[in-house]
């Protein structure tokens, strides 16, 4: 997603608002802003979530467009919750260290696509006294040229040969991993944010940060990427330097040279738990990876789009890949939503096929999964438009998935046996894009003389993937404990929650035309 301008209010609108770094950050309480599930990043300063009290919403009001937080009602607001004592032995001696106890976290994400000062970190979130920090996805630019490419169209970032990688001058730096680079130092260089890290590691006065495990400061500093660190705009798991851009990624948020999230042929998907080994305390954070193995768009949510515009105009080059790229040259976006959930799952007759969970049922375990064997069409069918197996469709770089995916079969495995497993009361999954926006339909393409307009339901988001979005909703509410998601990429706030009884404005703190509800969510927050 693209940055704007300013630091952006509290919002409850469904429209992507570019927000960005750039203006003046507001200090102490006034920058606070508290986002629960399907949170939309607001810039570097995302969100606080107080850990310890995260059970109640009350003490939250809205007031003249801010959110505040009544301190009488948020005791872990005022002071830190203690440290924990940890006793260790060195040969004789037996040495005491206190581990802060985390009960106050910080998240955001998208900083700027080019370099620019950032008081936020000094005025707004080192006041706060933060006990950890989660970045959501886009700690830096890395695919964004130096340039105005419209004003500088012959400038080396703009111009280039036009691929589906580059398919347009703003892109000419996708997969560019010496110009990431550049642009992660460029990040990391910040005179603001070094204080930041030097605050959250008070090891860093006597070491380099930048050889720290950050995890492990005093004050961790936890993270995953979305698509500009990612370094592909909207990129997904074609990314053809995408393991080098891992290594770099994984560099500057200060991820161990041996650790797992390095390994060749993963995402970078991970739980950290914070206040480990303290009874009723610990907080199990989930980092997604919604890129590494992100299939392309559903061919449904951008075809008629595409067909209405103007591929002469380098904006719209992607669609010629869209509708016509690919190994088949039938089009690169993911046609399996379309046969399958959109197509074979809508007709009552199968519903006693055999293969009915598996291809259509996101609440069931086996939903998203099938292996050679599996068939839902016969190959003699008369029908040749559903005379196909599975094993046709399913694309062998994503592990016999029927579905287009965000996650990836592996991952989406992995969070399964995470959520299930985990004994934390209070689980935090970090999410690159936005779990659920206003999924309203909004016109994409103007209308034109031989063209209705063309309408588009989603943005770079789990809209564009309603199965695999169902699915991962589904996980949420049947797992143990309470579940919050935080999300990056759109430049605002948002709260999204829906209750299995009737809200009203003196319950949650809010006025009731206040909250956004989304029928999806079913229960998420009412369990908490």
């Amino acid at each position: 997603m693209e940055d704007g301008s300013t630091l952006a209010p509290f919002s409850y609108g469904g429209k992507r608002k570019g927000r960005g770094l750039r203006s003046r950050a507001r200090g102490g309480s006034r920058v606070l802003r508290t986002m629960l599930v399907c949170v939309c990043a607001l810039c570097v300063v995302g969100g606080f979530i107080l850990a310890a009290q995260f059970s109640s919403m009350a003490g939250i009001y809205r007031q003249d467009g801010e959110v505040q937080v009544v301190g009488s009602k948020w005791p872990a607001m005022q002071t830190s919750e203690g440290a924990i004592a940890e006793t260790t032995t060195v040969g004789d001696e037996v040495k005491t260290n206190r581990r802060r106890l985390v009960s106050r976290i910080g998240f955001g994400s998208c900083t700027s696509r080019v370099a620019i000062a950032q008081p936020i970190w000094s005025n707004g979130i080192i006041p706060s006294d933060i006990d950890a920090w989660i970045w959501a996805g886009d700690i830096a630019y890395t695919d964004w040229p130096d340039v105005n490419c419209a004003k500088n169209p012959a400038h080396v970032h703009c111009n280039c040969t036009r691929d589906w990688l580059r398919s347009n001058p703003d892109s000419c730096l996708a997969g560019d991993v010496a110009h990431a680079r550049l642009k992660f130092e460029e990040q990391l260089s910040n005179v603001e944010y070094i204080k930041f890290v030097n605050f959250m590691c008070s090891t860093s006065k006597e070491n380099s940060w930048r050889s720290l495990d950050l995890s492990s400061c005093d004050r961790p500093i936890l993270g995953t990427w979305d698509d500009h660190d990612y370094n592909w705009q909207d990129g997904d798991k074609r990314m053809p330097t995408k393991e080098e851009q891992k290594q770099l990624f994984l560099d500057a948020i200060g991820v161990p040279a041996h650790s797992p999230r390095r390994n060749k042929g993963r995402g970078l998907y991970w739980r950290h738990t914070l206040n480990e080994g303290v009874s009723g305390r610990e907080i199990d954070v989930l980092l997604l990876d919604e890129r590494f193995d992100r299939d392309t768009k559903p061919c449904h949510t951008r075809r008629d789009f595409c067909k209405f515009t103007n591929p002469r105009k380098t904006k719209y080059m992607w669609c010629k890949d869209f509708l016509e790229g690919g190994a088949d040259g039938t089009g690169s976006c993911c046609k399996k939503d379309d046969l399958y959930w959109h197509g074979w799952c809508k007709l009552p007759q199968n519903r006693a096929n055999p293969a009915w969970d598996q291809f259509c049922n996101p609440k069931s375990s086996s939903y998203g999964f099938a292996d050679g064997n599996s068939k839902i069409f016969d190959k003699n069918s008369t029908d040749e438009a559903l005379s196909w197996s599975v094993t046709d469709q399913v694309d062998d770089a994503n592990d016999s998935s029927v579905l287009c995916e965000i996650l990836g079969p592996q991952q989406r495995k992995w969070l399964k046996h995470e959520l299930e497993s985990s004994k934390a009361a209070l689980k935090l999954v970090v999410s690159g894009s936005p779990l659920i926006s206003n999924p309203t339909e909004v016109v994409c393409s103007q209308a034109r003389k031989k063209h209705p307009a063309a309408y588009c339901k989603c943005y770079d988001d789990f809209d564009c993937f309603q199965p695999a979005q169902r699915n991962l909703l589904h996980m949420f509410t049947t797992a143990p404990g309470c579940v919050v998601v935080l999300t990056g990429d759109f430049h605002f706030s948002d709260i999204k929650a829906c209750h299995s009884y009737k809200w009203s404005a003196s319950n949650v703190g809010f006025g009731a035309r206040s909250l956004c509800f989304s029928r999806w969510l079913n229960s998420i927050l009412s369990r908490c």
